[in-house]
């Protein structure tokens, strides 16, 4: 394994003979460039005593520190990354080479869709999860040489992590969760993650991995048919409906739809939920520092790491142990590879995983704060 590329707070990160480095992606950085100008411009609007007064006063946690709103990234042709990148007016997918001094490639743009995970074949075929509201994701196709976007999927449901078979380039997994509403309309959480495949030339569909009791998700099948994923305990919603305090908190949420959207504006580009209950309580008031929100699940980082040492683990993470890196073989049979996993990839050279502080390659562990979406180059 030469290069290990991962995303961390919205970053692109190359891990090679450990050492990381920062990968600078222009277009990224413009529109962050670009946020923190309209932030400057518009700052007397929401400070200060007449704003108080006024009732526009905001306080803003972030201040003009902009995250990077990249939420995927693959190994694309050539050498080159592929990344996703999300903005207030929609997203778009760009190619990247690890050269800082090569230009970047836009594959597409699209003013009404937020782009995901992502993963690329040799044929140039890109599955992306892609959402055009606050709840669904659905399976987006293209091709990197004829940027036409289509849907492969469809329904009330989250469908989330493609990748392409490394051993039939038209096959392709993901994880699916479906979309719980209550019996007034409201949105009630996310059903357990399945993991799905779906052969492209012939369109069928089969769901081969469910339990209520886990969570299925980020499928990974090698040249031998080996399947890899990550198995977590499912934990049942205790109901998404927003509150009043919810709407006080968020002015301007005065419906349902519109607050529900707000909602998804505030995950898709920070990571973070203006619910403060619910299903997805990704930001709570009371959350302390050693609180942690990945991937849909609030988890207690101290805790889970002081377990972890306690286990006898060379290098403790902060992701719980019953995260678990699986393989179900050719032959039908399941095993357990490593306890702890936030995210992993698998090439040649070995498995690559992340336990949210350390990512670890044969035994050799690097420093690298939440990484996630890891792949091999």
């Amino acid at each position: 394994m030469k290069q290990t590329a991962f995303l961390s707070e919205g970053r692109i990160s190359l891990l090679q003979d450990g050492n990381v480095k920062d990968l600078t992606c222009t277009t990224a950085e413009k529109y962050r460039e670009r946020e923190r100008e309209i932030r400057m411009r518009n700052e007397w609007k929401h400070s200060g005593a007449g704003a108080m007064f006024t009732g526009t006063y905001r306080y803003d946690e972030g201040g003009l520190d902009i995250k990077l709103p990249i939420m995927g990234i693959s190994c694309g042709l050539d050498g080159r990354l592929l990344y996703t990148l999300n903005f207030d007016d929609g997203g778009g997918i760009y190619f990247k080479h690890p050269d800082p001094t090569e230009p970047e490639t836009p594959v597409l743009a699209d003013l009404k869709t937020a782009f995901f995970e992502l993963d690329i074949n040799p044929s140039g075929n890109i599955a992306v999860s892609c959402a055009e509201n606050y709840l669904e994701r659905h399976i987006g196709f293209l091709n990197a040489d004829k940027p036409h976007l289509q849907s492969l999927t469809e329904g009330e449901c989250s469908d989330c992590n493609p990748k392409w078979s490394r051993r039939d380039e038209n096959v392709l997994f993901y994880d699916s969760a479906g979309i719980g509403y209550s019996a007034n309309g409201h949105f009630a959480g996310f059903g357990p993650r399945s993991i799905c495949r779906l052969n492209t030339k012939t369109g069928e569909l089969d769901e081969i991995l469910t339990d209520d009791k886990f969570d299925y998700t980020a499928p990974f099948e090698d040249e031998d048919g080996n399947l890899y994923f990550i198995r977590r305990p499912y934990k049942q919603p205790k109901g998404g409906k927003m509150t009043f305090m919810d709407y006080i908190k968020a002015p301007g949420k005065i419906a349902r739809t519109f607050g529900g959207w707000l909602d998804f504006k505030s995950r898709t580009y920070t990571g973070e939920s203006l619910k403060s209950s619910g299903a997805n309580p990704a930001k709570g008031n009371t959350k302390s520092p050693q609180q942690i929100f990945i991937d849909g699940n609030l988890l207690e980082a101290d805790k889970a790491m002081k377990k972890n040492a306690a286990a006898g683990d060379k290098n403790p993470g902060i992701i719980p142990r019953d995260w678990e890196l699986m393989v179900r073989r050719a032959n039908g049979s399941e095993e357990v590879l490593q306890k702890s996993v936030m995210s992993y990839c698998v090439t040649n050279g070995g498995i690559a995983y992340s336990n949210g502080k350390f990512i670890v390659i044969n035994e050799t562990a690097t420093k690298a704060s939440l990484a996630s979406k890891l792949v091999g180059m």
